[in-house]
């Protein structure tokens, strides 16, 4: 059985592939599924590859939810910094009095 370090070095033309599913993902975030994107680069395996590369990598993130068929799994960019900043507690309630 081959680990994710050796699929590294799977071939030249497989850093451009996964930038190209990256790049997908990150303009769709949140709203692709892997059948989507199998129409889109078409090659089935290679977008396994380049799905499990991004995950192992924290570029993406698999989330659960409702599609059009039931439960579907969407990717979601989480390596662009789209983070909600959190309040700090004087942020969240400015100058009021407790009582």
């Amino acid at each position: 059985m081959a680990t994710i370090q050796q699929y590294k070095f799977k071939g030249n033309g497989s850093a451009g592939l996964i930038e190209t599913v990256y790049a997908i993902i990150k303009s769709r975030s949140g709203r692709v599924t892997s059948k989507d994107l199998d129409s889109l680069v078409g090659n089935k395996q290679d977008v396994r590859f380049a799905i499990t590369r991004l995950t192992v990598q924290g570029r993406i993130k698999r989330i659960r939810g409702f599609g059009k068929v039931g439960i579907e799994y969407f990717y979601k960019d989480i390596a662009s910094g789209q983070a909600k900043p959190k309040l700090s507690v004087e942020e969240a309630m400015p100058d009021s009095s407790w009582y």
